[in-house]
């Protein structure tokens, strides 16, 4: 704990913290109480997390400094500010969950220890005690299938690559050694054993700092035809396609066969990660009601899930079983067959779908409030801060709450959007509606360390924009209204996802503003990490909105048959994309190259150097070469290289066919852009590991090229 405290402030002010034990208040799951003097800082607290919570707490309100996953400003005096007077902050939500199981495929694959040492502590730092630990655990799989009679190799050409691997927890993929790129596995063993190696000292930091990791369980997901011909007699039903991959066969979890294999997969797991008391894993996880009787293929789903709920409890006595409130799942017949007092079922969407309140909360199990706040890892500003910082704490009394017992933060990939994470790591330890005016004001000084006028007007303008539903009305689709660039090209361009917003989420004009203010603000504060990153955010925003008003003028344009406002204003587009560029190669965050070095970085020789280059570039744009449409660019991203390099050809392209088809009036369609990225995603051109430009001259110098050419 005081190593961890010395990470996040410093080796100077972590001595200046004495930190003790404090007995729990009558319905508190957690607290904390800050008091001292200067330089002799008391935190006591009822657990590791509380403790390290609790210092964050005095960094944010007492000193005024500042964490987050898009840099830190944490400048403090030798002798460290005490409360003027004490300071106490409790819970009565014991179980505050972190993860996606996607984050480890949109974010986190190609981490090292030095990522995961602070991330695990930031997550202290914000409250979580529960947070899924996926790293390694696929050897997990390889030693329980070879146990049973499986070859080697086909286990591990089952075994999909880490960027996709979490789609195959859920059941939903299996490995791409068929691929015809042949650059899809099989997985190595090196890898795997890498992976597992770097995944204990995961779990075990997170065991040093309280937070509870959360295992995958076992739900009776098997290989294809080559386990099920090892096992004649034994009912393993094929399961249809996900959107064009094969998933795996299902292991009906009522036969004979599954509690062997199920205790050899906790055995193994024990063997290699020890245990934990929280696991998770669905049955049947996107599956919708009007398919499901298929994949159950006559079993019981009831008595299906009691059976996995007796496996795991047989290997891990009173362990809880985490569900995922999305969709479908969990279905009213799980939840009437296990122990309830068991199961934690995590609504993942409170915030937009509020499945909670469709299901008398869950029909009175267990749950936790959650949002997932991002979608594929993909890039805008976007966020809703009024759910968490309003409606959350009035659920919180709600008495149709029922058994309400935590949060859960399950962003599909995260790293972005630092002020959402902020708010919601600390809303726990509130008990009233937060007033969100005056908290972004307070983000504001508290990220830049100046009380600016410049710095609020800006944040509010994002409050009103960016990170509120509330300025045009609740908009159908996930995430924000995606950069136009990444759009496969069209007059027309929606969302760069199929699943993401058609339309505008707010009003452009009233967004534009906040770029001005934030470049007026105190130039001190030029060098922070802080605001570096938020300049170069929003200058990629207003780039991304501007480009999309530029689309509108050139529909109009080629409506009107007016061949030389077409070819300018597609000229204007283009220029938006490069301006882009030039902005996003100011700062670590916002580069394609990171991604695909960490990527490589993993390898052991040349072949397998290519195999994870492919998973990198394939996830982000593809996803497989197996993909349907309705997965391809999901995980799109604002990044160097990748819009120059893959965004961009396409528009060029589509923009000098254009003009051609005036007389007609039907723009160019075209059908190979899913071989297009195929081909991209087989390329091994290198890309910037390192920033280049002072952001502050880059986006001043955007700024004022825009302002001469308004839209």
């Amino acid at each position: 704990m005081q190593a961890a405290i010395f990470r996040l402030v410093g080796t100077n002010a972590g001595r200046q913290f004495a930190i003790g034990p404090l007995t729990r208040g009558a319905g508190e799951a957690d607290a904390f109480e800050i008091g001292g003097t200067a330089g002799h800082i008391t935190v006591n607290a009822t657990s590791t997390v509380a403790a390290i919570s609790g210092v964050h707490w005095w960094l944010k309100y007492v000193a005024g400094g500042h964490l987050s996953t898009n840099g830190d400003r944490i400048s403090l005096p030798d002798v460290l500010p005490a409360p003027a007077t004490p300071v106490r902050q409790s819970t009565e939500l014991a179980e505050r969950y972190a993860y996606n199981f996607t984050v480890f495929g949109y974010t986190t694959p190609f981490w090292t220890w030095s990522e995961w040492t602070r991330e695990l502590d930031y997550l202290a730092a914000s409250g979580t005690n529960r947070a899924l630990a996926l790293v390694g655990q696929e050897i997990v799989w390889y030693d329980t299938f070879r146990d049973f009679g499986m070859d080697e190799l086909a286990v591990r050409q089952w075994i999909a690559q880490p960027a996709h691997q979490p789609w195959q927890w859920y059941g939903e993929i299996t490995g791409y050694d068929a691929d015809a790129s042949g650059y899809s596995g099989p997985v190595s063993v090196a890898l795997m054993n890498k992976r597992a190696e770097l995944g204990n000292k995961i779990i075990d930091r997170m065991k040093e700092l309280g937070i509870t990791p959360v295992f995958p369980a076992f739900v009776g997901h098997v290989p294809d035809e080559a386990f099920a011909d090892l096992h004649p007699g034994t009912h393993i039903p094929a399961q249809s396609d996900y959107a064009g991959h094969p998933r795996p066969y299902w292991l009906d979890t009522t036969e004979a066969l599954f509690p062997e294999v199920a205790a050899r997969f906790y055995a193994a797991q024990k063997t290699h990660f020890g245990t934990t008391t929280h696991y998770s894993n669905d049955l049947f996880f996107e599956v919708g009601d009007d398919v499901l009787p298929s994949f159950l293929d006559g079993a019981d789903l009831g008595e299906a899930a009691k059976a996995v709920q007796d496996a795991l409890n047989r290997a891990v006595p009173d362990a809880i079983w985490i569900l995922q409130g999305w969709q479908d799942n969990p279905r009213l017949d799980v939840l009437n067959a296990v122990d309830e007092n068991r199961v934690v079922v995590m609504d993942l969407d409170s915030d937009d779908s509020r499945k909670w309140q469709d299901t008398e909360a869950y029909w009175g199990v267990p749950w936790s409030w959650g949002t997932i706040a991002n979608f594929g890892g993909r890039l805008g500003m976007f966020g809703n801060l009024i759910e968490p910082g309003r409606t959350l704490q009035t659920v919180r009394t709600d008495p149709a709450r029922r058994r309400l017992v935590g949060t859960a933060w399950v962003p599909e990939g995260t790293h972005q959007n630092p002020v959402v994470a902020d708010l919601l790591g600390e809303v726990a330890w509130r008990h009233s509606p937060v007033d969100l005016e005056t908290w972004i004001v307070n983000y504001a000084r508290r990220r830049y360390g100046v009380d600016d006028p410049h710095a609020a007007a800006a944040w509010r303008i994002l409050l009103k924009t960016a990170y509120s539903y509330a300025a045009t009305g609740h908009t159908t689709g996930e995430g924000p209204f995606e950069t136009p660039f990444a759009v496969e090209p069209t007059l027309t361009p929606g969302s760069a996802c199929v699943f993401g917003p058609d339309q505008w989420r707010y009003d452009p004009a009233v967004f534009a503003p906040c770029l001005t203010e934030m470049l007026a603000i105190d130039d001190k504060v030029r060098a922070l990490a802080t605001y570096q990153y938020d300049l170069v955010d929003v200058t990629r925003q207003q780039l991304a909105n501007r480009a999309r008003l530029l689309v509108d003028k050139v529909r109009a344009a080629y409506q009107a048959k007016n061949e030389a406002d077409v070819r300018r204003h597609t000229d204007r587009f283009l220029r938006a994309l490069d301006l882009t560029e030039q902005i996003l190669a100011t700062n670590k965050d916002w580069l394609l190259g990171t991604w695909l070095e960490q990527a490589k970085s993993w390898a052991t020789d040349d072949d397998e150097r290519k195999i994870l280059e492919w998973n990198a570039r394939s996830i982000l744009t593809i996803w497989t070469s197996k993909a349907q449409p309705v997965l391809r660019d999901y995980a799109n991203r604002d990044w160097l290289g990748l819009l120059s390099g893959y965004y961009r050809p396409r528009w060029k392209r589509f923009f000098d066919d254009l003009p051609a088809t005036i007389a007609s009036g039907h723009p160019p369609t075209y059908s190979d852009w899913g071989a297009r990225g195929d081909a991209w995603s087989q390329q091994t051109e290198a890309h910037p590991t390192q920033p280049s430009g002072d952001p502050y001259a880059v986006a001043s110098r955007i700024a004022a090229e825009i302002a001469g050419d308004p839209v």
